[in-house]
């Protein structure tokens, strides 16, 4: 079951599942999935976070990504750090992924 997005005005971005690999992934400025945070645009208003999970999940339904969702993040650092413990972890693992960043 899909989470319902949070919308809000602390800055966000959005997170998914790729569906090939089982990645966390993060979509980019460019509409892109990178499973680096680092890469992620933040969007830090309502409209422009709703805009945001709109492209992800016209991602979603053509099977690129899973149930994408936005997260709030600490953007006053760099890379922009998730506030929420969960994210966290999905972010710095230990599970993620120790290959090298497409």
């Amino acid at each position: 079951m899909a989470k319902a997005p949070k919308l809000n005005s602390q800055p966000q971005v959005v997170t998914a599942n790729h569906l090939l690999s089982g990645d966390v992934v993060y979509l980019t400025k460019a509409a892109t999935w990178s499973r680096r945070i680092h890469d992620a645009a933040v969007v830090a208003n309502v409209d422009a976070g709703a805009a945001l999970l709109a492209e992800a999940e016209a991602q979603a339904k053509q099977n690129i990504v899973v149930a994408p969702y936005l997260i709030p993040v600490d953007a006053s650092v760099t890379p922009p750090k998730p506030i929420q413990y969960r994210e966290i972890l999905r972010a710095e693992g230990p599970s993620t992924e120790t290959r090298p960043a497409a």
